[in-house]
């Protein structure tokens, strides 16, 4: 299981804010503002590039393009194929830079790339220890456990087995047991909380597990085979 009406005529103002509009970096320099601050609405003649830089602020985070192209949208610009080409063209003018982590995610150049939040994390808690002479589990070993599965919300049982067997990381069980499971010793025991996000998720599994359920695992280290 662990499984639109006319448009009125343009002045010659209004042909230049729409040209500025369709253009990609501006020559005005960005103001600087916390990542992830709130910020003042941007007024309707701001260019494709100030909108991006907008969003990316907004989200607190570096971001790939089409991440961009929808809170762009969610502001109320959805021309998604001109974003995408002010992304590119503010990159070229230094406007924005690409992540040190991926080429593929962007932010406000000349401002530092915040730090990520932590995702959802597994709590473990050992209830005895194992073989203090074992080796611990790694990614990559073959193990086999006993096991029980409740829910955190009620306490309610909702299944167990019995030399349960899956190699650690292999994509045999869900994500949050592969981390109860790395540092055990057989023979060992844990009690393992394992946040949804990293269990079965929105969708649950069968009628025992709701969806977006946080779960509590008991394991026994029963086999360990070092891969």
């Amino acid at each position: 299981r662990f499984v639109r009406a006319a448009a009125a005529p343009m002045c010659a103002t209004n042909k230049k804010r729409a040209r500025d509009a369709d253009a990609g970096p501006s020559s005005e320099p960005f103001s600087k503002h916390p990542a992830g601050a709130a910020q003042k609405p941007l007024p309707k003649s701001a260019t494709i590039l100030q909108r991006v830089v907008h969003a990316l602020r907004a989200r607190g985070e570096a971001s790939s393009a089409p991440a961009i192209v929808k809170a762009v949208a969610q502001g109320g610009y959805t021309d998604g194929a001109k974003v995408r080409k002010a992304i590119k063209a503010g990159v070229t003018a230094g406007a924005l830079k690409t992540s040190a982590e991926s080429a593929a995610k962007f932010w406000v150049g000349g401002e530092p790339i915040p730090e990520a939040a932590a995702g959802p994390a597994v709590a473990t808690e050992e209830l005895s220890p194992g073989d203090a002479g074992g080796s611990p589990v790694a990614k990559g070993d073959a193990v086999a456990i006993d096991y029980t599965l409740s829910l955190l919300a009620t306490g309610e049982k909702v299944e167990a087995g019995k030399k349960f067997c899956f190699t650690v990381g292999g994509g045999d069980v869900i994500k949050g047991m592969d981390a109860g499971v790395v540092g055990m010793r057989l023979g060992g025991q844990r009690r393992v909380q394992v946040p949804w996000q990293l269990g079965y998720g929105k969708r649950g599994s069968g009628p025992g597990v709701p969806p977006c359920s946080d779960l509590v695992f008991r394991i026994k280290l029963v086999r360990h085979e070092v891969g």
